[in-house]
């Protein structure tokens, strides 16, 4: 296509190619997404697990949506204030939890099925 353009802005595209593809690299060059993790062994009885526990996670992220509501409502912003940062917890703890920890996905299932039932209650 450069080829076809003659003169001033053959040669001005040319220029503008090179200059993109040694900023940009040669796609084919780049590596890919994938190469970076690492593997481990998955089955899917432990990928359901993980699942239950981000669940577990978001139901309780959930109930403390109802209770920062609640708290709104009946004007009390120092109760809302505190239930968002531990809505804010949840949410961090949801964000760290890794599917190849075992250990801490069976703890977040118990954990958060536990707290979710907990908020559940105290919501009116």
């Amino acid at each position: 296509m450069i080829t076809a353009l003659t003169g001033s802005c053959g040669i001005l595209l040319a220029r503008i190619v090179r200059k993109v593809k040694r900023l940009m690299g040669d796609p084919q060059e780049q590596p890919s997404l994938l190469a970076g993790l690492l593997p481990f062994p998955w089955d899917a009885q432990r990928s359901v697990r993980y699942e239950v526990a981000v669940e577990a996670i978001t139901q309780a992220v959930a109930a403390y949506s109802a209770l920062i509501y609640q708290a709104n409502e009946l004007g009390d912003p120092t109760e809302a204030a505190r239930l968002v940062d531990l809505r804010t917890g949840c949410s961090l703890a949801r964000e760290q939890l890794r599917a190849d920890d075992h250990g801490a996905v069976d703890q977040a299932v118990r954990k958060y099925r536990q707290l979710t039932e907990r908020l559940r209650s105290e919501i009116r």
